[in-house]
């Protein structure tokens, strides 16, 4: 490892001096291991004022998101993404809030999603800096969640898009 990076090189131990010993062959591209989810909902969703939890996990590579609770813990500091969209309910508007937690403080306001009445799709994504066990969750905070299992309207997924540097 030199300069945060990790080196590879080729190694020539019939050469008798240190100069012909090492070949640099190039940089390596290491990656910690893969997190990212795909969840979705296969029914209508109505408690308000409550954490949403998903009954379709399609992907959940690292476990880092919770379907029962509704609440991604981020396993390693890094840039993540994070992105929702639905259809609101007919007759009821929806609100649903993308928020985060880091450390000791309370649930914090990212970005939200509202679908009006009559069937209205709603969306939001952010990118977020989070460290180890920062957590993420929607959150409906008003309405209802239009669904059924024959369509798949409400979806969440999110990713790890960058691990921050290792430090040596």
């Amino acid at each position: 490892m030199d300069n945060k990076q990790v080196k590879n090189v080729y190694c020539d131990f019939t050469k008798t001096t240190n100069a012909d010993l090492q070949k640099m062959i190039g940089t390596v591209d290491v990656k910690s291991t893969a997190i990212y989810f795909y969840a979705q909902m296969t029914m209508i969703y109505s408690a308000t004022l409550t954490t949403i939890p998903f009954d379709s996990i399609k992907l959940n590579v690292g476990t880092a998101l919770n379907p029962v609770t509704g609440i991604f813990v981020a396993p390693t500091p890094g840039k993540y993404y994070f992105a929702f969209s639905g259809m609101s309910d007919f007759s009821v508007p929806v609100r649903v809030v993308l928020q985060m937690k880091t450390g000791t403080t309370e649930w914090t306001l990212v970005g939200e999603g509202y679908g009006d009445t009559t069937f209205k799709t709603f969306s939001m994504h952010a990118t977020l800096e989070l460290v180890k066990d920062d957590q993420v969750r929607l959150y409906l905070s008003e309405g209802k969640i239009h669904e059924d299992v024959a369509h798949n309207y409400f979806n969440y997924v999110g990713w790890l898009v960058e691990e921050n540097e290792l430090t040596v």
